[in-house]
């Protein structure tokens, strides 16, 4: 249910960024969805439906990409995604979460109609 506000806050900033560049229509929005943020992309998807009528970005397609914490080993600093354990590839040491990785809920890109004049 927290993709509710965050859903109406991604359409708040789209509304702001169409109005700063002048934006006719939104086509697509790309979104980063890190696996800790504990967001669901078909929630955010069934809420922006439902929300973004009437904005620039109403029949705009939100496109997701997940991406994997990533972890820094103790033992021999090497870096990493989180599959399943902690454990470092590289040497088996334990690997520990490198601080705001996983936790991603961002527009990384923003495809538009040309600015209206």
């Amino acid at each position: 249910m927290h993709e509710l506000p965050a859903t109406e806050d991604l359409i708040k900033t789209l509304d702001e960024e169409s109005a700063k560049k002048n934006i006719s229509e939104i086509k697509e929005v790309h979104l980063v969805i890190g696996e800790l943020s504990s967001y669901i992309g078909e929630c955010v998807q069934m809420y922006f439906d439902l929300l973004s009528e009437g904005h620039t970005c109403e029949r705009a397609k939100l496109v997701f990409t997940y991406k994997k914490a990533r972890f820094k080993c103790l033992s021999c600093g090497h870096e990493f995604d989180h599959d399943r354990d902690f454990t470092c590839p590289s040497c088996g040491g334990e690997g520990r979460l490198i601080k705001g990785t996983g936790k991603e809920f961002l527009i990384s890109k923003l495809v538009y109609d040309d600015a209206v004049s």
